[in-house]
């Protein structure tokens, strides 16, 4: 079988859970003796041509819009659609598999489709809706959806729940909950509190780091906070305002993105992960590394993250947008080592419900089920 997936972004180009997820699932297809192209947004700064079969081709769109001139949306439109034909012309792929679109052109599955390639769309974000906000084809003529002929895989019910409410036909989605490599997040030994915590994920607004760094503000002198992951150089500089602001610049440490044995380290090397999401997160993978190394969480409950904090037990729930709550969650482990080996424990043994394998698999069965059903309907 050979599948051409379709990404925003690619590693090392983009550290988050999506580009992490896409990146193990085209490992596990190659292993399990697939053919895979990948083709991705373009970067000013990559290398020309492809590697490991990957091209950093696709026009991309910002993530806050900007007018664009009806000639200007209708070259980039054109752009990605010669793009698209000229691999599908090329790799000839049996099916299409669509990862995060967020800022690629919103054509790019109904061409596919009407190309005869069957499309499956794995759904780790809300970029069926934000996308048609930022690309200018779609926003200034067409506003198109996705294609309502493909077979779509969310993490969450949480997450299907929120596309559909925006009238978009997924409700028959099926539910594939992202998944832990536990073997690259094996459990660390327990140590004594050493007061070291970690935020790690994409900086911005919506992951409430300022809230973390707030929070630090209300602990004692001694501890400190590992700001592990990267975002808009403009956010990145309020946060670090915020901290000299508060007196917590030596407190505050930006350590950028992070490799995942790089990020294993500092999640056993963490005596807390903090999790305080503004938005309600499609699932949300750092809250489940972290507890596979057995480090306690303390986080915000909110869409599909809600299904594995649970408070007391897997992690220490806190409101949103609530700096005190979370200094005094921290106080409370800090005090209580009972407290710690009960969400060491509890944690452990929620990460190993989501073992990677489980998405890997569905979402191979899936693209060869497509194949299948094509070739049935071509033989009839």
């Amino acid at each position: 079988m050979k599948i051409l997936s379709i990404s925003t972004d690619y590693p090392p180009h983009g550290h988050g859970g999506y580009e992490q997820q896409c990146r193990d699932v085209t490992q596990h297809l190659r292993g399990s003796g697939h053919g895979v192209r990948v083709i991705c947004g373009e970067l000013a700064d990559a290398a020309a041509g492809a590697r490991d079969d990957v091209h950093r081709e696709l026009p991309r769109f910002p993530v806050q819009p900007r007018p664009v001139g009806g000639r200007a949306a209708w070259l980039a439109e054109r752009r990605a659609a010669a793009t698209l034909g000229r691999h599908l012309r090329s790799f000839r792929p049996d099916v299409v598999c669509l990862w995060r679109l967020g800022e690629l052109s919103m054509s790019l599955p109904a061409r596919a489709a009407l190309a005869g390639v069957p499309v499956v769309g794995v759904v780790c974000d809300p970029w069926m809706l934000d996308g048609q906000r930022r690309d200018p084809w779609a926003r200034r003529f067409a506003n198109i959806p996705p294609v309502a002929g493909a077979r779509w895989l969310f993490v969450s019910a949480a997450l299907r729940r929120q596309v559909a409410a925006a009238g978009l036909p997924v409700d028959g989605a099926e539910i594939v909950p992202a998944g832990v490599d536990l073997a690259a997040f094996p459990i660390a030994p327990a140590k004594p509190w050493s007061g070291r915590l970690l935020y790690a994920g994409r900086l911005s607004p919506l992951k409430g780091v300022d809230v973390a760094i707030r929070a630090l503000a209300r602990l004692p002198a001694s501890t400190t906070l590992d700001i592990a992951g990267s975002g808009p150089s403009a956010y990145e500089r309020r946060l670090r305002e915020t901290a000299a602001a508060l007196r917590l610049t030596g407190r505050v440490r930006f350590r950028g993105p992070m490799a995942r044995a790089r990020l294993a380290m500092a999640y056993s090397t963490a005596d807390a992960v903090l999790f305080p999401i503004r938005w309600a997160e499609p699932f949300g993978l750092v809250p489940l590394e972290a507890m596979a190394r057995g480090t306690p969480v303390i986080g915000v409950a909110a869409g599909g993250a809600s299904i594995y904090l649970r408070d007391g037990d897997t992690a220490l729930v806190v409101p949103r947008d609530d700096p005190p709550a979370i200094a005094a969650a921290v106080d409370r482990l800090a005090c209580r080592p009972a407290l710690r080996a009960r969400l060491r424990a509890g944690g452990r043994a929620m990460a190993e419900q989501y073992p990677v394998e489980r998405l890997q698999s569905a979402i191979r069965r899936t693209l060869e089920h497509a194949v299948g059903q094509l070739s049935s309907s071509m033989s009839r």
